[in-house]
């Protein structure tokens, strides 16, 4: 019930309401092939040692986690679209939210610009030798693809909703709040571009100078690259979120900031899990454990550059709550 003088919240639009169901749908076909693959199928298999293999604990274990992280961005989505979600604390709602951009981030981009370069290189997208169909690419990437599209545009309508004058505050404004140390940021912008430096070369290289094992197509190659420019992104964006006082939106660079970190944080895990037969080197290793401890210095310095909560919109409302003084 609102109160006197209190405008009454509108539930979701119907492009809002469509967008957060369509987003649904395209999980379930990757929950129906995780379900089956977890009561024994092998569905998708491409011959015998493919149905071996989507039987062993290795592959088990990674189907109950990536089943569990599908059904929570089934729930995430419901939250970022309807009126109740506005109601979780907003780590809650954003933290998943980050994560998911690292994730299917490089997805979105590389996935599209892959199959054109695959296209004019000749040959298939697919590593020889995967032990999967072509179909079962096409459907779980598929959908990551609709995911990617469904779930930031779901972010994007709460953030409107939920912080409108994080969209209207510029780089100039006097009540943005002062950066951090500066030494530690710096040198946590020299590694996270070194790591975008290294994805870039992994990009040629593939595993011969410690890249992950089985990016053996030019697609695959392709996802490497995009990976590598986003963490670049990143790089930039948060040094111009916390040093810049231009009179551009701050928006621009925060949403760069927020896909560039939450990409250095998540492609080292990502690569670590997908590596060919649990292949991983130890230079992929030392270097996806220090790029994400990067990640996460760097994601708290873009964290020090939020509006503080009372400018925000005050305690039920704010993006970010500080119990000490910034700088």
């Amino acid at each position: 019930m609102s109160t006197v003088g209190e405008a009454p919240r509108r539930g979701p639009g119907r492009l809002r309401v469509a967008v957060c169901w369509i987003t649904i749908g395209s999980c379930v076909p990757y929950l129906v092939l995780k379900v089956l693959w977890l009561f024994g199928s092998t569905a998708g298999a491409a011959d015998a040692e493919g149905a071996a293999e989507l039987l062993d604990v290795r592959h088990i274990v990674g189907d109950v986690v990536t089943a569990a992280m599908e059904l929570f961005a089934v729930a995430l989505v419901l939250a970022l679209t309807y009126p109740w979600g506005r109601r979780l604390p907003a780590a809650v709602v954003a933290a998943p939210i980050w994560l998911a951009t690292g994730l299917l981030a490089p997805i979105a981009v590389g996935l599209p610009l892959g199959l054109v370069a695959q296209a004019f290189a000749g040959g298939t997208p697919a590593p020889a030798g995967n032990g999967l169909d072509g179909w079962v690419f096409a459907l779980v990437y598929g959908g990551f693809v609709v995911q990617a599209v469904g779930l930031p545009f779901a972010f994007v309508a709460h953030a409107r909703e939920r912080w409108p004058q994080v969209f209207r505050l510029r780089l100039n404004q006097p009540h943005r709040p002062v950066a951090g140390p500066r030494r530690l940021t710096v040198v946590t912008v020299a590694v996270t571009a070194g790591y975008a430096a290294i994805l870039v070369v992994w990009s040629v290289t593939g595993s011969r100078w410690g890249g992950p094992a089985g990016f053996d197509t030019v697609a695959q190659r392709t996802a490497l690259l995009s990976t590598g420019l986003l963490v670049l992104f990143g790089a930039v964006a948060v040094p111009v979120l916390l040093w810049w006082r231009g009179p551009w939106p701050v928006v621009g660079p925060l949403v760069l900031a927020w896909i560039g970190t939450s990409v250095t944080v998540t492609a080292g895990p990502t690569h670590l899990a997908l590596s060919n037969h649990g292949t991983v080197s130890v230079p992929l290793v030392s270097v996806s454990l220090v790029a994400t401890v990067a990640g996460l210095v760097l994601t708290r310095s873009a964290i020090r550059a939020l509006p503080p909560a009372e400018f925000a919109g005050g305690s039920g409302r704010s993006l970010i709550r500080r119990s000490e003084p910034v700088g």
